[in-house]
């Protein structure tokens, strides 16, 4: 299945694209554990997968 960009889609670059993960990952950790709430078996999987590709991405250099 092909995904076509629209005209006012943004492009971004490996390395913004690495930050927004983290980001987000880092964010999701704070909130669950802010809620000692389990963790659905879906989201952990997902919460994996981005650990993951987090140790696969060389980290950015940050200026």
């Amino acid at each position: 299945m092909a995904i076509f960009a629209h005209p006012g889609d943004v492009q971004i670059d490996r390395a913004h694209n690495a930050a927004i993960r983290r980001e987000i990952g880092d964010r999701l950790r704070i909130s669950l554990n802010a809620e000692r709430t389990p963790v659905m078996p879906g989201l952990q999987t997902l919460l994996e997968r981005l650990a993951a590709e987090d140790r696969r991405e060389p980290r950015p250099k940050q200026h």
